[in-house]
């Protein structure tokens, strides 16, 4: 069996979570596993596109995988659904069927949270939420995914009341949000390497539309900033704020009174430097 985690351990984890899982799973049911990791929801998308020939069993992934810089449960949710749907956009088996994804939610999720349905919808059946987070359900998972009819009847869902979204639809951001993100751009301006590492998850995170939302309220110094040293944000950016902001001559006329002629005056502005970070994906690990 062949399978691809993608789960963070937390901040006080003595053990790594998943020799922890794959030890518990041989304990249990005498079988080796084969694995490999991913740290970002962009390394899963990349390794299920490479590996069309030699696919994955499963793949584990736990909600955390990747800390946000807000705050909003709303934001966390349709971050959850969209990269959920990337993924299953892509894992597939040889016979067309979806690959199995083993969700470790969140612990402030229950089994009534209203995110379950809508992954529910895009072929999510084996999702463990509150005191379900253990150890032996995520390796009783792996031995045996349920099937759509299974999950269903756990998670109670009424297909009448399913909601599907549709692809691309547009959500705003709320108030709450967006003053968060920009805080962290004005707390951060000084730190060029933040700015761009930061405006480079939020367009992993957000939709085109909700970051043109997210330029237009950055501060006039921020974008400068961003357009001089972040090729991602000059990806999404309408406009040359440089080139929009360019000093021009002023309209106003002084009058001499003593020879009755026009003078024009004019004035300047200051701009801002910085640089790019690169980060890897993939950390291979594999057992016999």
């Amino acid at each position: 069996m062949r399978i691809l985690f993608a789960v963070s351990n937390s901040d006080n984890s003595k053990n790594d979570i998943v020799d922890v899982i794959l030890n518990e799973y041989q304990r249990l049911y005498k079988k080796i596993i084969s694995y490999k990791r991913a740290f970002y929801y962009d390394a899963i998308i990349d390794e299920v596109q490479q590996t069309k020939n030699n696919r994955y069993d499963l793949i584990v992934l736990s909600e955390d995988l990747e800390k946000s810089i807000n705050e909003s449960y709303d934001s966390e949710d349709e971050n959850l659904y969209r990269h959920i749907d990337e993924i299953t956009d892509e894992a597939y088996k040889e016979d067309g069927t979806g690959i199995p994804i083993i969700l470790i939610c969140k612990d402030r999720r229950n089994e009534q949270d209203p995110i379950i349905s809508q992954l529910f919808t895009l072929g999510v059946y084996n999702i463990l939420t509150g005191k379900d987070r253990t150890i032996q359900n995520v390796c009783a998972l792996i031995d045996k995914p349920r099937n759509k009819k299974k999950a269903k009847l756990i998670y109670g869902i009424d297909p009448r009341g399913l909601k599907y979204k549709q692809k691309g639809a547009q959500k705003k951001i709320s108030d709450k949000e967006l003053n968060s993100i920009i805080r962290f751009f004005v707390t951060y301006k000084d730190r060029i390497d933040k700015c761009v590492r930061g405006f480079s998850k939020l367009a992993k995170e957000y939709t085109e539309e909700q970051i043109q939302i997210i330029i237009e309220n950055l501060p006039l110094d921020v974008r400068i900033i961003l357009e001089e040293n972040s090729s991602e944000y000059l990806k999404y950016s309408k406009v040359s704020v440089k080139d929009a902001y360019k000093p021009k001559a002023s309209s106003l006329q002084e009058k001499n009174l003593n020879t009755e002629k026009n003078n024009i005056s004019s004035g300047g502005k200051v701009i801002i430097p910085g640089q790019v970070d690169v980060r890897n994906f993939f950390k291979k690990k594999n057992k016999d």
